[in-house]
């Protein structure tokens, strides 16, 4: 674990989590949006069939959410899983919100359970691991 100042500790302590949580949904946006920009751009290039782009669109999330989770936990400095956990949950709303909103059809409890516990799993995880790096 990293040392720090006393004074620094104690000026990471007083930041409160609705902050880091936002920065952490920050960080998940704009990872998401420079991932798919990277993946559209890999896409006009070469030939994709549709169960390759089927597969990629959960892995940005999940890698959006870990980011998201590992930022907002080396901001606050500790409780990661907490910060990360959050991080997660306000990330899959947005996501889940926009779904609805652009595709306009029910998302199935399987689908909702299975990637959505993924995404707060990967960002609970990312909360650990930027707390202990």
């Amino acid at each position: 674990m990293r040392s720090m100042s006393p004074s620094q500790a104690s000026a990471r302590a007083h930041i409160p989590t609705w902050r880091t949580v936002l920065a952490g949904f920050g960080v998940s946006l704009a990872t998401t949006l420079v991932l798919s920009a990277i993946g559209g751009i890999v896409m006009t290039v070469v030939t994709v069939d549709a169960a390759t782009v089927d597969a990629a669109v959960p892995v940005i999330a999940y890698l959006s959410a870990g980011m998201g989770g590992l930022y907002a936990s080396r901001l606050a400095g500790e409780k990661g899983g907490r910060n990360g956990l959050l991080v997660g949950i306000v990330y899959l709303a947005a996501v889940l919100a926009v779904s609805a909103a652009v595709i306009r059809e029910p998302i199935s409890m399987e689908v909702l359970g299975t990637k959505g516990g993924a995404i707060l799993l990967v960002a609970l995880v990312g909360g650990i691991i930027g707390v202990n790096v």
